[in-house]
């Protein structure tokens, strides 16, 4: 077989792998900036714990997080899709199994995450279940793991035109520690609550770094 065969076929194999790849980072994104939109919010009033069940009660639970859970299953595959073998130098390569592996972990906890609404009348009679327990966790250690992993793949694919570009990457890596501060706060204080709407550029950046990949692709 000829380098010029070689050559040939290399662009094919490539389009096909990123394509796929870049249409589950856009589905993705779309899925993560629409579910951010439709998550309740609660009534500013009380104890942390009123407030979650002021969430919980909300007929928009449901939805929202059904969305969201998508959303993270949609990135995940985006990611393990373009980090198939032959794609990425090795660097990025082992970068993005690590942010493959927190993302998948990530979309099983939002899978716990959209079952916590069970568990809102043990909060309204004061006490908590097993659901409650693992879905603080989940909010204060998987989800701001998860955003860090995020914006480090999007400064690190940014920087190698692996995910996105250079002028994109902000956008993930704003979006990722804002998403990382935010949950890894909100069972303790309002503080960091306004960086939620800012969080929504991860679900941008996802939908960029799609189309960017589909257009070089093309």
């Amino acid at each position: 077989m000829t380098s010029a065969s070689l050559q040939s076929r290399t662009p094919t194999r490539h389009f096909r792998t990123d394509r796929a790849g870049a249409a589950f980072l856009v589905l993705g994104g779309i899925a993560f900036f629409i579910g951010g939109g439709l998550h309740p919010k609660d009534s500013g009033s009380g104890d942390k714990l009123a407030q979650l069940h002021d969430m919980l009660v909300s007929s928009m639970w449901y939805p929202s997080h059904a969305v969201l859970l998508a959303a993270m299953a949609l990135i995940a595959a985006g990611i393990i899709a373009i980090r198939r073998p032959g794609h990425l130098e090795p660097r990025m390569a082992r970068l993005a199994d690590i942010v493959a592996g927190i993302s998948v972990l990530a979309t099983f906890g939002m899978l716990i995450h959209f079952f916590a609404a069970t568990g809102a009348s043990a909060i309204a009679d004061g006490d908590s279940t097993f659901v409650i327990e693992v879905h603080t966790w989940n909010e204060t250690i998987v989800n701001p793991l998860w955003g860090v992993a995020i914006a480090a793949l999007a400064l690190a694919g940014g920087l190698t035109r692996t995910f996105g570009n250079r002028i994109v990457m902000a956008l993930g890596v704003v979006g990722g520690l804002c998403f990382a501060l935010a949950t890894a706060t909100i069972a303790y204080t309002d503080a960091f609550d306004p960086l939620f709407p800012v969080s929504s550029l991860l679900g941008v950046w996802a939908v960029a770094v799609g189309v960017i990949g589909l257009v070089r692709h093309a």
